[in-house]
């Protein structure tokens, strides 16, 4: 799924509403599904200058928004071992052995940016409803209140199944739980 394929779902329903408009109402669901629910976790090189005075947490693309796992080395790093201050400063307890961590980053787009193919993929239809929701509570002609807290209502559902994925470990899989016999 592209942007340009959800800008043409949410012309649909609010047809008079010019693309670009729509386009960066996408642009902002979008940036407050991921910063409110973990939908974009990148795996790879987390922390750089880990043993420095200022380690500095990395993303390859968007914004650092939380640290969720480190490696230094093939160990992980406890959480109780680091502190994150900021969205891009960590602080350690006791100093790595390696100067550049890897794990896992939350993180955001930029603003006016979409995150990459495969979180638009998973969230794109999220993403869409969010931004029919901003839409229609516009003040201008395709305004309707009772629509928008419809979208609005479906947008907060899948924050809510986001964030449950992310403590999953976006993991879809069910577990399987044998029942337990009657008798």
């Amino acid at each position: 799924m592209t942007l340009d394929d959800l800008i043409n779902q949410v012309a649909v329903d609010v047809p008079d509403a010019p693309l670009m408009t729509v386009s960066d109402q996408i642009k902002r669901s979008a940036r407050d599904l991921c910063t409110e629910a973990d939908a974009w976790v990148q795996t790879g090189y987390a922390v750089v200058g880990a043993t420095t005075d200022y380690p500095q947490v990395i993303a390859n693309d968007g914004e650092p928004l939380r640290v969720i796992a480190l490696f230094d080395g093939d160990s992980e790093v406890p959480a109780t071992k680091y502190r994150q201050v900021s969205p891009r400063v960590v602080e350690f307890a006791r100093t790595p052995e390696n100067d550049l961590l890897t794990g896992k980053v939350a993180c955001r787009p930029t603003p006016g940016d979409t995150p990459p193919a495969e979180v638009l993929e998973r969230w794109g239809e999220a993403m869409a409803d969010g931004a029919r929701w901003r839409l229609l509570l516009m003040p201008q002609p395709w305004r309707d209140a009772q629509l928008a807290a419809y979208y609005e209502q479906r947008f907060r559902s899948a924050i809510t199944d986001a964030k449950r994925l992310s403590r999953l470990g976006h993991n879809q899989a069910r577990n399987r739980v044998r029942a337990r016999s009657f008798l």
